[in-house]
């Protein structure tokens, strides 16, 4: 008697089948970790984004020793600070601010052009606390990129004396 040697056609499906899963999981698994190394290289981005805006802020407002009209000035909706600095390399009246439709915090000096510290912010704040009187004033900034859930947030107590911040 003669043999046929060979595959059925019920195996050759059932191997087409099994090779078909295996790829899709393979292909999952692939999946996954190019997404959350994508989201990890975001975040490491906007992390570093966000340090050196708030390092530049801190050096900024660390020496504020007064504003327009003798007083750092808040504009309303606390999207600004206009402040001096006893810094001489830091001269003239400088403001920083909140440009939500460009979504940024910028630096404009004397009237200037703003320029720009981070771009892609979400939402910031500007605020300040405390009284003169007992030289303790504190201001603060706050800040949201995109792609990030947790705020940027600094809290600055300048190194001279200055007066209450005031509204505009």
């Amino acid at each position: 008697m003669h043999r046929n040697s060979g595959f059925t056609l019920v195996e050759l499906i059932a191997v087409v089948v099994i090779l078909g899963l295996v790829g899709v999981f393979s292909g999952l698994f692939l999946s996954t970790g190019v997404r959350g190394n994508l989201a990890a290289a975001t975040a490491e981005n906007n992390a570093q984004r966000g340090q050196v805006a708030l390092q530049r802020i801190a050096l900024e407002l660390r020496d504020v020793n007064g504003g327009p009209g003798g007083a750092p000035t808040i504009a309303a909706g606390n999207s600004a600070i206009s402040y001096t600095s006893s810094q001489p390399a830091l001269g003239g009246t400088r403001t920083l601010g909140y440009d939500s439709a460009a979504k940024r915090i910028t630096l404009t000096t004397d009237g200037g052009t703003p320029q720009p510290l981070v771009d892609g912010v979400e939402a910031c704040t500007f605020g300040a606390s405390g009284t003169s009187a007992d030289y303790n004033i504190v201001l603060t900034v706050t800040f949201r990129l995109s792609g990030t859930n947790q705020p940027f947030s600094l809290t600055i107590k300048p190194r001279h004396a200055i007066a209450n911040p005031v509204s505009s």
